[in-house]
């Protein structure tokens, strides 16, 4: 691939997270290359260090971590990874798709809130996340997966998450839920306890910081 076609790629990245293409395609430079299930398309990831902190991805111009509401953002996506991880002795990607239903109840038993506190907040944390690449969100058909961005976590990161997956409550089985009316967003969401937000913001790319919010969750 030539350089000039490699640096356009990156451009799109930088501009609309990372694109599913067709398979079969070339793979530019410094991209991970992520199959879905049925081979029918490809996900195109930015390969970055670890050790890479705000600095480095605001220098790539890539998409930082999900400030906005850290903790709930934080919890639904430790509720989203113990509904789709239905293997967490293989690997995170690509997971399965599963019901709004079944987030919501984990969401729900974790923060040991009223539903109808919870949903709005469950729903707007999902699209945030879905925004960033962290979760793919069917609000046509209610289904949530995980999205391309967690296949970023190394092994070291991943082991922490089967830990927290192991702690966390399973989805009930045969659970129903009402989506939020339509226009429900971050704006509508209710604030989060002012008790559990933390001195600095949550990084939610980081498994540890996901654990330590999920855990949190029934103080709230």
């Amino acid at each position: 691939m030539k350089q000039q076609e490699a640096a356009l790629w990156w451009a799109r990245v930088r501009a609309g997270g990372p694109p599913r293409v067709e398979p079969g395609g070339p793979v530019p430079p410094g991209m991970l290359r992520l199959v879905e299930p049925d081979a029918s398309g490809v996900w195109l990831l930015p390969a970055v260090p670890d050790s890479a902190g705000p600095a480095v991805l605001d220098e790539l111009g890539l998409p930082g971590h999900v400030l906005e509401h850290p903790n709930d953002t934080a919890r639904v996506l430790a509720a989203c990874l113990r509904c789709c991880w239905t293997d967490p002795a293989g690997p995170l990607w690509p997971g399965a798709a599963v019901g709004w239903a079944q987030v919501a109840s984990v969401f729900t038993a974790i923060t040991s809130r009223d539903e109808t506190v919870s949903h709005p907040a469950l729903l707007a944390a999902v699209r945030r996340l879905a925004r960033s690449g962290w979760l793919l969100w069917d609000e046509e058909a209610r289904a949530i997966r995980l999205g391309p961005r967690v296949a970023a976590w190394n092994q070291a990161q991943v082991s922490a998450l089967r830990e927290l997956w192991r702690s966390m409550p399973a989805p009930a089985p045969g659970a129903t839920a009402i989506l939020p009316a339509e226009g429900a967003d971050a704006a509508d969401a209710p604030a989060e306890p002012a008790a559990a937000e933390p001195a600095d913001p949550v990084d939610t790319a980081g498994p540890e910081a996901t654990g330590e919010r999920a855990g949190a969750g029934g103080a709230a």
